[in-house]
């Protein structure tokens, strides 16, 4: 009997132990949202990294538009004038257009189109060329994505959206070490004050 009365009382201990450790019962959780579909990822991406090149652009010094970190690379003018052509190859016949607008960065050297830009003008044509992507973001749709970008296009409507975005988001690299060489704060650090 005394066996049985140290079981029961054993028992007992171990039943409040366990309940104490127990957590409060957690309400159900909320299933997630719904995922926005992968054009919308993609265009969050590419906004995100453009405003980032765009204030980039907007920070540059009027005097360093010409400045390349060596003869071997791009100068800042020729790199957005780069990224500009791109956003314009990529996007124009997505876009609706039929004729790709005109090359800025023309010649792989110092004589290149770009570098006599004033600082306002290669900001306009940038940003000429992100609203021409825009144009083509909003006419790509889930339905349509897998359809070939064009006539003679070797990628998918979405691939050649992808394949910008990943280009430009390279080249915000370059840009970032171009601040950096010049004291200035990448828009992407800037919350951060690094």
């Amino acid at each position: 009997m005394k066996h049985i009365a140290c079981a029961v009382l054993a028992a007992a201990s171990l039943t409040a132990s366990l309940s104490a450790q127990t957590p409060p019962a957690q309400p159900p959780a909320q299933p997630p949202q719904p995922l926005p579909g992968l054009v919308t990822e993609v265009k969050t991406i590419y906004t995100n990294i453009h405003n980032f090149i765009g204030k980039s652009v907007e920070q540059c010094p009027a005097d360093k538009l010409t400045w390349q970190p060596t003869p071997a690379v791009r100068s800042w003018a020729r790199l957005v004038g780069h990224i500009t052509d791109d956003n314009n190859g990529a996007c124009y016949l997505l876009a609706g257009e039929t004729t790709r607008p005109a090359r800025v960065d023309n010649a792989d050297t110092v004589d290149s189109a770009a570098n006599k830009l004033s600082k306002e003008d290669l900001l306009k044509g940038y940003k000429e060329s992100v609203e021409r992507c825009n144009k083509a973001f909003a006419a790509v749709t889930e339905a349509n994505m897998a359809e070939r970008a064009g006539p003679t296009s070797n990628r998918s409507k979405i691939g050649a959206l992808i394949y910008n975005t990943s280009h430009t988001n390279e080249h915000y690299g370059n840009i970032v070490t171009y601040m950096r060489l010049n004291n200035l704060v990448p828009p992407s650090s800037a919350p951060r004050g690094q």
